[in-house]
């Protein structure tokens, strides 16, 4: 069963399908595993051409116009991912993220391949990675590894913004 799988009751699971509870980033992420998915499929683009690596073969070089980019938005926290990078087919996935005051990535710790570096462009952020805690501000650089259960707040009372670079890409 799809709710037990994701530690979440049934009766929630049906609320998120019919749109009448908004899950933490946490659970989102959660059920996306469960379906053997990512959030970056979200941000996927239909019959775009790859070579046999995976990787896209359009241009040498390719310019993400700012009201180009594209946007995925957390029900319930308001936290905005937009996506720097071209798509999700490189080493490397670039994103701003944007953290409304009191948003936080919810109570499930995310895990994933990888690894990651964020660097705080504005606002104050709490991070817990595994068993530390990390105070944030502007101009303040995390890194870690993916594979440890992370999670972040804005203990802020202004949008904390973060732009972060994740390898390989995962979200």
């Amino acid at each position: 069963m799809l709710a037990e799988q994701c530690g979440i009751s049934p009766s929630f699971l049906s609320q998120i399908e019919r749109d009448q509870a908004n899950p933490s980033i946490g659970t989102l992420h959660t059920i996306t595993k469960a379906f053997g998915l990512t959030l970056a499929t979200f941000f996927e683009e239909p019959n775009q051409k790859s070579n046999e690596q995976g990787r896209h073969t359009l241009n040498l070089a390719q310019v993400v116009r700012a009201d180009q980019r594209k946007i995925l938005i957390y029900p319930g926290s308001g936290i905005r991912n937009e996506l720097l990078s071209p798509d999700l087919k490189r080493d490397i996935q670039m994103m701003r993220v944007v953290i409304p005051p009191g948003a936080d990535t919810g109570d499930i710790p995310l895990t994933h391949a990888g690894e990651e570096c964020g660097f705080v462009l504005q606002g104050q952020i709490e991070v817990w990675v595994g068993d530390e805690h990390y105070t944030l501000g502007p101009g303040d650089t995390i890194y870690q590894s993916s594979t440890v259960p992370h999670r972040s707040c804005n203990i802020g009372d202004t949008d904390a913004i973060i732009v972060t670079a994740i390898t390989p890409p995962s979200f």
